[in-house]
């Protein structure tokens, strides 16, 4: 794996984890808020954020991993189209999950999602760009 790969693995993990946090801790945080019963404690979430980043590194790793691995041409137009399948195949199954068990309104997951494939053109964009022509 070369220094672009690992270079876009960070680049994705910093963009993945600032976008988020934007996302879930300021736009749907109205959302979440009408519901406080379906989510952990306060407490109980910050005791376990060290597990956060972890599994946005290993989002950003395998993301970048499968567009690295796979894509046929490596510039910023298949970036996108990586990001924004990444994100739909990762997201639509992922909210009728979270629908299930999570009480929040259906709204909540319709905005999740556009939201989230919206972060696929983003970093699929800057994954293509920093990626491009690696063979």
């Amino acid at each position: 794996m070369s220094k672009k790969f690992w270079i876009a693995v960070v680049v994705s993990f910093v963009m993945l984890y600032a976008l988020e946090f934007i996302f879930h801790a300021g736009i749907l945080s109205k959302f979440y808020a009408a519901r406080p019963d379906g989510f952990l404690s306060a407490e109980k979430m910050n005791s376990r954020m060290l597990w956060m980043p972890v599994g946005f590194f290993i989002w950003a790793f395998l993301w970048t991993y499968f567009f690295h691995r796979f894509a046929s041409e490596k510039n910023v137009f298949r970036g996108i189209q990586h990001g924004v399948s990444y994100m739909i195949f990762l997201n639509v199954p992922k909210a009728f999950i979270h629908y299930a068990s999570i009480d929040v309104s259906g709204y909540c997951y319709l905005w999740w999602t556009i939201g989230e494939v919206i972060m696929g053109v983003i970093i699929g964009a800057v994954m293509g760009a920093i990626l491009k022509g690696e063979k």
